[in-house]
């Protein structure tokens, strides 16, 4: 009979050491409370007081009974009708200076540079251009090795991006000619990871006129294609146009005297360019 009486009080104080938590939806639980944050209860099952230890938010709860008599209330509503969900996250909205969907870049307020190598094919169109190539007995068409130095100006919502962008590339080397040109473009960029972009700006390059004489001419920049986006590095694609520059040169004719003037086209250029970018800083 002792033995009986002694197992009983045994059982009355584990019922006195556990505390009753109840959810808002009405369901309770007999729990044994270990800690409580400011999101969040911790607790030990009573029918499991060894482990594992379990937490609830708590805007999930109504209030907790504790094992010394004391009540704590969390929530002034309690609804027995409705099942428990699990709360969904409000995000607050972002403000637009912070906003920016390339998350591993910095705030859309600074500017980011890019850079990365270029390789290209230029195709000569008929010219005084293509006419100095046959003269060397060339071929024309070259192969461009350069760089491409890219300042991303501003990112907006959709992700487009305004570029300043500076190619240098070295051409003609696969014939054994040195033909430099700079590039200087005002560009965008689209915001998906398979975008389009466009570019246009001046040329400071090399031409050949009518005499079969190399010189350095300016000309336009026309550059249209796309961009592959994969993790910080963008791998675009681009068809690049440069328009024949047009130009006229006086010639005298030795015998009678007459001078004529002469116009001629350098022809265009046409050229497929490829690469890849990565942030500097």
């Amino acid at each position: 009979m002792k033995c009986i009486f002694f197992c009983l009080a045994l059982f009355h104080g584990a019922l006195k050491a556990q505390d009753k938590l109840v959810y808002t939806n009405g369901d309770e639980l007999m729990v044994i409370v270990q800690e409580i944050t400011d999101a969040e209860v911790k607790f030990l099952t009573a029918d499991n007081p060894s482990g594992p230890l379990r937490s609830v938010s708590k805007s999930e709860i109504f209030c907790i009974y504790y094992k010394n008599g004391k009540k704590e209330l969390f929530s002034t509503e309690i609804n027995k009708s409705e099942p428990r969900y699990a709360p969904v996250p409000v995000t607050p909205p972002q403000k637009r200076e912070d906003w920016d969907p390339d998350t591993s870049d910095f705030a859309k307020r600074k500017r980011k540079n890019f850079s990365g190598p270029r390789v290209g094919v230029t195709y000569i169109c008929p010219g005084t251009t293509a006419d100095y190539f046959e003269y060397k007995g060339k071929m024309p068409i070259t192969i461009s090795f350069g760089w491409q130095f890219e300042k991303r100006l501003f990112t907006v919502e959709d992700g487009t991006s305004g570029l300043i962008e500076f190619v240098p590339l070295i051409g003609g080397i696969n014939q054994g000619l040195f033909l430099p040109s700079a590039n200087f473009l005002l560009g965008l960029r689209g915001g998906s990871d398979r975008s389009w972009e466009f570019a246009i700006g001046p040329q400071f390059g090399m031409k050949a006129d009518q005499n079969k004489h190399l010189q350095g001419a300016v000309g336009v920049v026309i550059a249209f294609g796309t961009s592959f986006k994969k993790g910080n590095v963008w791998f675009p694609v681009n068809i690049a146009l440069v328009p024949s520059v047009g130009s006229s040169e006086q010639v005298k004719d030795p015998v009678t005297g007459v001078e004529t003037t002469n116009k001629y086209q350098t022809g265009w250029k046409i050229s497929l360019i490829a690469g890849f970018n990565s942030r500097r800083r």
